[in-house]
């Protein structure tokens, strides 16, 4: 079973893509954590910012675990 990830790429004034992940809810259907993703993006952007306060928002995603992972262990220095 796929589990789905809601992750804020979070943009620094240097250009710099920091993730921020929220794994809590997690989702089992792609459709349930966008539309949760939709409904609740205000919350989720003041979650982000209270994180990374000088950095903007570039987008909200939501993922599967997996791909996650491979994508964050591919861009490891």
């Amino acid at each position: 079973m796929k589990i789905f990830l809601i992750v804020i790429a979070m943009i620094s004034y240097t250009d710099q893509v920091d993730l921020y992940v929220i794994q809590d809810p997690s989702f089992n259907d792609p459709q349930k954590c966008v539309q949760f993703a939709k409904i609740n993006n205000v919350t989720l952007i003041q979650k982000a910012k209270i994180e990374y306060p000088d950095q903007g928002i570039d987008n909200i995603y939501c993922i599967s675990k997996e791909k996650l992972k491979n994508f964050v262990s591919g861009t490891e220095a």
